[in-house]
C-alpha cells in the first residue's frame, strides 16, 4: 500500500512540474530513496542557513526525499534540519543539548571531501555521511548495481577503507590505492 501512494505521489509530483520530477520508489524490502534531486552540497547549504554552523552529518530519510543534516550550531546547540530532496528547502529544523552522543566538532577533512573521497572510492550514490565520535567520516554509497557499501574516511587524511561488514575485499585494496594517489 505504501508503495503505491508514493508511487501515486511521484506521477503526481511528475505530471504538475511538466516532467521535471525525481520519483523516489520504495519497497518494503528496500525503503532507501533511489535518489536526490539535489546534491549534498546543495543540502547542507540550505541546512546551515536554516541553523548556522558546522555539519557534522547528513542522511538520506528511508521513506520520504529528505535530507537530515546534523548541525552544531554558532549558538553551541545541536540542529536537527530535514531538507527537501527534491527542492532544497528547509522543511523543519529543532535544536537539541544531547552533547554527550554527538561526534567532535571539528575535523581536518571536511564533510564535502570526504563524500568526494568515498564517491572516488565507490562510485555511486552517497546515501548518508557521518562523523562518529573516533574522528572518522562513516560513508555509505549506493553502487549502480543497488549495492550498499559502507567505507571510513579518515578525518585528517581522508584515506578511504571499507568497513568490515563490506564483503568486497577485492574493492576495498582499490579504494585505498586510488585514494593514495591524490
Amino acid at each position: 500500500m505504501k508503495r503505491k501512494i508514493v508511487i501515486a505521489t511521484a506521477v503526481t509530483a511528475l505530471l504538475i512540474g511538466g516532467g521535471t520530477a525525481t520519483a523516489f520508489a520504495t519497497s518494503d524490502d528496500d525503503a532507501k530513496p533511489a535518489t536526490s534531486a539535489i546534491t549534498l552540497d546543495e543540502a547542507t547549504a540550505a541546512a546551515v542557513t536554516s541553523a548556522p554552523g558546522t555539519v557534522t552529518g547528513a542522511e538520506l530519510d528511508d521513506e520520504e526525499p529528505t535530507w537530515e543534516v546534523d548541525v552544531y550550531g554558532k549558538d553551541a546547540k545541536w540542529h536537527d534540519v530535514d531538507v527537501d530532496a527534491t527542492t532544497a528547502k528547509v522543511k523543519g529544523a529543532h535544536a537539541q543539548d544531547d552533547e554527550d552522543d554527538r561526534a567532535p566538532k571539528s575535523t581536518k577533512v571536511s564533510m564535502g571531501e570526504a563524500a568526494k573521497a568515498a564517491l572516488k572510492a565507490r562510485p555511486g550514490t552517497l546515501t548518508s555521511i557521518d562523523l562518529d565520535d573516533d574522528g572518522v567520516w562513516e560513508a555509505e554509497v549506493r553502487s549502480k548495481d543497488g549495492k550498499e557499501h559502507e567505507l571510513t574516511v579518515d578525518a585528517t587524511t581522508a584515506k578511504v577503507t571499507a568497513d568490515q561488514a563490506d564483503d568486497d575485499t577485492d574493492d576495498t585494496d582499490q579504494a585505498d590505492d586510488d585514494n593514495d594517489s591524490d
